[in-house]
């Protein structure tokens, strides 16, 4: 009778390296050093920090915001944290901070517009087409369309505006804006309805917005043509578009 033939054992990994632990040892220690050293070596620690792209935000405030430790590898510090520390600042919509070898950083952004002034009960904010916040209105803010939206409190640099009514009377100047219309003042009456003060000191009454891209065409022509006539224009009457009435100024005597 013939015996069972044993059944080989498989070596388990371990078994194999056990031979080698002590190289395996050297390995490990040697590149724990090297990792250390290359955290501390002071070759990768930031020697620049360059800044593109600012006109209005000043260089340091942007390095500030950022936050670039001097004493520290480089290649070790987040830099998506420090860009977003810089898009805090009100004026950058973008920024974007790069490496580069051996320890120089390098950060671009890009700043806001200023696109109107925006009226509350207690003063005057300086936003962007994305109605953020830049800062308080000021005389530099001359020349800028004035929306008044709402009465509640002045919000503060940086915020993003809520008010429907401003992002409403956003998108009525630029729809004046591309018929021509120089306006300078837009607000509503109580009754909702869209008014405004064109640069030349002519009051639009313009009612509901729904059809403000057909009223918008017809204010060029009319003030055109009755501007030739000699009379001067206190007020356009276009909440019935089909029927316009132009109001004349008093006659000084």
């Amino acid at each position: 009778m013939k015996k069972p033939n044993p059944r080989r054992t498989k070596t388990s990994p371990a078994a194999r390296l056990r031979p080698f632990w002590f190289l395996l040892l050297l390995v490990a220690i040697a590149a724990a050093a090297a990792g250390y050293w290359a955290a501390t070596w002071p070759g990768f620690f930031p020697k620049t920090v360059a800044v593109t792209g600012n006109s209005v935000v000043s260089a340091q405030l942007i390095r500030n915001r950022a936050a670039i430790e001097r004493r520290q590898n480089v290649w070790l510090q987040n830099m998506h944290a420090a860009a977003i520390r810089v898009a805090q600042i009100p004026y950058v919509k973008d920024a974007r901070v790069r490496r580069a070898l051996p320890a120089s950083v390098t950060i671009e952004v890009t700043e806001r517009s200023p696109f109107a002034v925006v009226h509350f009960g207690g003063g005057a904010v300086l936003v962007d087409r994305d109605l953020r916040v830049l800062g308080e209105a000021s005389e530099s803010s001359d020349g800028l369309p004035v929306l008044i939206a709402s009465t509640q409190a002045v919000p503060v640099p940086g915020v993003f505006l809520k008010d429907p009514r401003a992002a409403r009377l956003c998108d009525d100047f630029e729809t004046l804006a591309a018929a021509h219309v120089a306006a300078a003042r837009l607000w509503y009456d109580q009754f909702g309805d869209l008014i405004v003060q064109m640069r030349s000191g002519v009051q639009l009454l313009l009612g509901d917005e729904y059809d403000l891209n057909e009223k918008a065409a017809l204010i060029g022509p009319i003030l055109s043509q009755v501007g030739s006539a000699g009379k001067k224009i206190a007020a356009v009457d276009l909440r019935a578009p089909k029927t316009p009435v132009v109001r004349y100024a008093a006659k000084i005597r």
